[in-house]
């Protein structure tokens, strides 16, 4: 028997079947004239994203302006629609492809720099309990929507650093890291009856400007590199530590 797909919108599926992790899980739909539309309307911003890609390949963001218009943020670059026939036209190559349409998840910024957490989450066997062994955050390059270091030129900060220096300073850091733990944990869990073999995840994970915890994405074979990035490498230690065994 061939092993699950590890796309997004499978790992998506079986992550919003758990009711605990529902109010973490971004509304995502296969990408359609019509669901593009609807969740347009309810959202006013989306991104839309290939489903089998990694580290902020193809994703674009897709926002409402006034009078009617559109604004496409694609990489660095933005384009203004003038009517809704002119923003299918511009999707109808990616609605052809396996793209998804999420909702955008207004993150919260350092420096008017959106960022987004890496949390690892590890097992040591089948049957050793998962425990998150590191995280860090990303900042986005100037001009970016995506956080993935290469493709923005962001950079690697600490957590830390992160919600010392956003509007979150004012929110419980102990409460945030905790919310943080928890949805990542319940995420491995929920995940690992269908990808028995994993014993090793990357959670993307976002925080909105009130605080609350969004699952972007989650990564079965997450760069660890990133974490040497860090002025402490004491995570990166602990985490190669869990993928040796």
């Amino acid at each position: 028997m061939s092993k699950l797909s590890t796309s997004k919108w499978t790992k998506y599926k079986i992550m919003r079947k758990d009711a605990k992790l529902l109010p973490h899980l971004p509304k995502t739909k296969w990408l359609r004239e019509s669901s593009l539309w609807r969740m347009l309307d309810k959202y006013d911003q989306v991104i839309i994203k290939p489903t089998g890609s990694y580290g902020g390949h193809g994703v674009i963001r897709i926002k409402r302006l006034a009078g009617g218009t559109y604004q496409v943020h694609n990489g660095a670059n933005k384009k203004t629609y003038q009517s809704k026939s002119a923003l299918n036209a511009y999707i109808h190559k990616y609605s052809k492809k396996t793209y998804l349409v999420q909702q955008r998840i207004p993150l919260a910024t350092v420096k008017g720099r959106p960022f987004d957490l890496r949390v690892m989450v590890q097992r040591s066997s089948r049957k050793a309990p998962w425990q998150v062994t590191g995280k860090l955050a990303k900042v986005a390059g100037k001009g970016f929507i995506v956080t993935n270091v290469r493709r923005s030129s962001g950079k690697v900060v600490s957590v830390e650093h992160v919600l010392n220096h956003s509007a979150l300073k004012s929110m419980s850091r102990a409460r945030l890291l905790e919310k943080m733990d928890k949805v990542a944990l319940d995420s491995a869990r929920q995940l690992d009856a269908s990808y028995p073999w994993v014993h090793t995840m990357g959670i993307d994970m976002g925080l909105d400007h009130d605080g609350n915890v969004w699952v972007i994405e989650v990564n079965f074979a997450p760069m660890l590199g990133l974490f040497l990035k860090l002025k402490n490498k004491s995570m990166f230690r602990k985490i190669k530590s869990f993928s040796k065994k």
